[in-house]
């Protein structure tokens, strides 16, 4: 039998991994701990011990690193990937005509929210860096919510805040001044007294009908354009397999009116927009850089 068959029966075969590792590494310490310990009282008492003990602290290194080797072989063989890859799309999430501000991360020495393998780093972007075990998975929007502690479907949105729960990095989209009174309604506090942002469908903006909605611009390398997609299965969406962007994703999550298209634009795309870039944060001297234009939105997808 497969030491690590059962793994993939939760459905998130790297997570599982990953648990099964760290409680092998802890309980391989705490072992060592002891044995070394037992070795040191009794080296000058009990000659006879020294083999046995010696032989129990090989088994256990053996053993752990048999288990980490194993285990990393095994993710490789069964993922989709082949192996470890570093994807990016950046993104921005909006409702009611502001910008949410995402937690920051927290705790000792942590740069991310999210897993080792998907996270963002308070910097607009998803990060995909291991190995990708099932695309449609691992890769998906719908996960990146879900491991960064929100959710995302077609009915509602949830997102974990941070304290200044608007983003304030300024750039050409146009932001509703009536600011953060518009989403009050919808700010709760999560189990650790954190904000986060709750939104159905069928709640409102302003008085106005609005729901969940998500837009993917997308890079078309053959003539330096990208056009815009609204989605139809929003945690659905599998990131672009691209390390830069462009030619990685933007998406645009957005609660508010229903609408085809929305104005809102990641600011890397904004930076490649000729018509835009300025505006987006290219600085003036430099409007070379703006190389790409955006076509005629691409429909639903």
């Amino acid at each position: 039998m497969n030491t690590f068959a059962f793994l993939s029966s939760t459905g998130d075969l790297e997570e599982d991994i990953r648990h099964l590792t760290i409680r092998v590494v802890l309980v391989s310490a705490i072992s060592l701990t002891i044995l070394v310990l037992a070795a040191a009282i009794t080296k000058n008492k009990f000659d006879h011990l020294r083999l046995p003990l010696f032989s129990l602290i090989a088994f256990v290194v053996i053993v752990a690193t048999s288990v980490m080797f194993g285990s990393t072989v095994y993710l490789n063989m069964k993922s989709d990937s082949g192996g470890p890859v570093h994807w990016h799309a950046d993104f921005e999430i909006w409702a009611c005509g502001v910008q949410l501000e995402l937690r920051n991360p927290s705790g000792f020495l942590s740069n991310k929210i999210g897993t080792p393998t998907l996270h963002e780093h308070d910097d607009q972007r998803i990060h995909l860096e291991g190995v990708v075990v099932d695309e449609k998975v691992d890769a998906s929007l719908g996960k990146f919510m879900r491991v960064i502690g929100g959710s995302l479907s077609n009915s509602n949105v949830i997102v974990p805040l941070a304290d200044e729960i608007l983003e304030d990095e300024v750039d050409g989209d146009k932001v509703d001044p009536r600011g953060q009174e518009l989403i009050n309604q919808y700010i709760r506090s999560d189990s650790f007294g954190k904000k986060i942002f709750i939104a159905e469908k069928g709640n409102t903006c302003d008085g106005e009908y609005s729901e969940p909605q998500t837009y993917v611009y997308r890079y078309n390398g053959d003539n330096k354009t990208y056009s815009q997609t609204k989605l139809s299965d929003h945690a659905a969406y599998v990131i672009r397999d691209e390390s830069v962007v462009p030619p990685g994703d933007c998406i645009i999550i957005e609660f508010g009116p229903v609408r085809d298209t929305t104005d809102k634009l990641c600011r890397q795309y904004g930076v490649r927009d000729i018509d835009r870039c300025v505006e987006f944060g290219v600085e003036e001297f430099t409007p070379k850089l703006c190389e790409l234009r955006q076509v005629s939105a691409g429909g639903s997808q």
